[in-house]
């Protein structure tokens, strides 16, 4: 097979493969796990979602997060200004009638993620 002929079967197969989202392509980070609770708080924010639960297990859960990984002030600081970038990045992906979508499935998994936190101090 020539290399004009494998790039198209490729890009096919790439779009072809299932996927549930803009989350499973968050940016790399030493910290994924707090990348990608700064990226469902961002979400949540940008669906109108964030009520005191919300924001209460998100707070738990970050504070955990900092402690159990024992992350550094300039370390979190990157994090988060990645994750804020990612989630601008999706919505502005998504256009006007996506980001519907997108707050029924990522926002809405966010809230779920946080608000099960704050009551069971454990995830999903």
């Amino acid at each position: 097979m020539t290399m004009t002929k494998a790039i198209p079967i490729a890009l096919a197969a790439a779009l072809l493969l299932p996927g549930d989202g803009a989350a499973d392509e968050l940016p790399a980070s030493r910290y994924p796990d707090l990348m990608r609770t700064y990226y469902d708080y961002g979400v949540a924010e940008y669906c109108g979602l964030v009520d005191m639960p919300v924001h209460n297990g998100f707070a738990l859960l970050r504070g955990d997060q900092l402690a159990r990984l024992r992350v550094g002030r300039e370390d979190d600081r990157r994090t988060r200004i990645e994750a804020a970038k990612a989630v601008e990045y999706e919505y502005q992906d998504h256009g006007l009638s996506g980001n519907k979508t997108w707050c029924r499935t990522d926002g809405l998994g966010a809230v779920d993620r946080f608000t099960t936190y704050f009551r069971l101090r454990r995830l999903p």
